[in-house]
């Protein structure tokens, strides 16, 4: 009994694998379409437009990146205000007020 039921089972297995196969797909040609939709893509990406900031940049504590003697914060008055974050190995200097 518990074999016929195995046998009916990889029996349904296999079917269901069969059916499940995709057939082959032709050689896909482009269209007229296609290339003309690919030629307005390239247009709009090489024009110059107004860049966005991306989202990170967007929130307020968000800090860009100083390079390496770049001045990365500011003296007002008795305060020292942050301009950037120094890259990763070097710390701000904040007799000179650079990234060293």
């Amino acid at each position: 009994m518990e074999r016929a039921r195995l046998c009916q089972l990889c029996l349904l297995g296999s079917a269901l694998l069969l059916l499940g196969t995709p057939e082959p797909v032709p050689e896909l040609r482009a269209s007229r379409e296609d290339t003309e939709l690919a030629g307005l893509l390239q247009e709009l990406l090489d024009e110059p437009g107004p860049r966005e900031l991306p989202a990170l940049e967007k929130r307020l504590s968000w800090v860009p990146w100083c390079a390496r003697w770049e001045s990365c914060a500011v003296r007002r008055g008795a305060r020292i205000g942050k301009r950037c974050s120094c890259a990763p190995g070097t710390s701000c200097d904040l007799r000179i007020l650079k990234c060293s």
